[in-house]
């Protein structure tokens, strides 16, 4: 996958998705489906930072992956090209004909482009699929609207997006979160230094520092711990249980920390400053105190034997999608 970061000419049959993509949850893949059935090549147009950072930034949602896993998620998910493209005061405030113009016709040059129903362009956002029907069509570039997505399991539910998948993750209903995302629910950093009482208690964690502004709730997750470094290891992958919170049994007022426990393995300091993605399968239970550290030992393990049913080689299978995946990073 190639990565853009200006509008530059996409190679020849390649059909543009746009929009601002947080999660590339099972709407945005309905889009790329879409892209794939026009054109041999696809190619994924977004913005750095979102939109809503820059216009809005007291009401801007805490984003749902960072640029690290949105380029993994969308070179697993087949995209030939990903464009990243600066979003500034400047082109916000460009008028809707002048947005295609310099972003499409004379930019990308797509032989077709794919959008939501919702996708909006140029100054205070006036424009929309209708106009880039309008704007496109004299340049022989084909316009596809792709209707919003419903689970198949709940085509009742409200509008399948971004919003929605926060609201389950902040509420702990990772499995809800998942069934819209396509994927299970991650997050990402460097493998920190911790207080080790983990390796003390017989449970060895991972410590990570969390790029992601997004948390569940303080808990007891299960999950799974995978690699993500662009070597040969990139893509191993271990079950885990992980504890998010304050270790309230060691003291009050501690910091929140993501500790990660792989199982039946002890990977030692091999991790230490490598970058690892987190992926959350369920919420076993409350962050608790506990009277000993031998109590919390025993739930520990009685943690570990409840997490082990869920964490399915089936599941594991998807649970971090992306992580092995590769792209180059073309500036020009």
């Amino acid at each position: 996958m190639r990565l853009l970061r200006q509008p530059s000419p996409l190679p020849p049959g390649t059909a543009a998705c746009i929009g601002a993509f947080d999660g590339l949850h099972l709407g945005h893949q309905a889009l790329l489906r879409r892209a794939a059935g026009l054109a041999p090549r696809v190619a994924l147009v977004t913005f750095e930072p979102h939109p809503a950072q820059l216009l809005a930034p007291d009401r801007a949602p805490p984003r749902l992956q960072t640029a690290d896993q949105r380029a993994r998620v969308a070179a697993a998910l087949g995209v030939d090209s990903l464009v990243v493209l600066p979003f500034t005061r400047a082109l916000a405030d460009t008028a809707p004909d002048a947005f295609i113009e310099h972003l499409l016709l004379a930019g990308l040059r797509p032989s077709a482009v794919v959008v939501g129903p919702d996708f909006r362009f140029g100054s205070g956002r006036a424009g929309g699929p209708d106009d880039l029907r309008r704007l496109l069509a004299p340049a022989g570039v084909t316009t596809e609207v792709v209707a919003e997505v419903s689970l198949p399991s709940d085509p009742t539910r409200a509008k399948l997006g971004s919003s929605a998948i926060r609201r389950a993750v902040v509420q702990g209903d990772l499995p809800a979160a998942a069934a819209m995302l396509g994927r299970p629910y991650s997050v990402e950093g460097p493998v920190v230094p911790g207080a080790r009482r983990g390796r003390g208690l017989g449970f060895p964690t991972a410590n990570i520092g969390v790029h992601n502004p997004l948390l569940p709730p303080p808990g007891v997750y299960a999950g799974a711990l995978a690699l993500v470094t662009p070597d040969r290891d990139a893509g191993t992958l271990w079950p885990a249980v992980m504890n998010l919170g304050q270790n309230p049994t060691f003291g009050a007022g501690l910091a929140r920390t993501l500790e990660v426990h792989a199982l039946d393995v002890d990977l030692g300091d091999a991790l230490y400053g490598r970058p690892v993605e987190v992926a959350f399968a369920a919420r076993l239970r409350d962050e608790a105190r506990f009277p000993s550290p031998a109590a919390l030992v025993e739930q520990i393990a009685r943690d570990i034997e409840v997490a082990r049913p869920l964490l399915t080689p089936d599941w594991l299978a998807g649970a971090v999608l992306g992580a092995a995946s590769t792209w180059d990073d073309d500036h020009g």
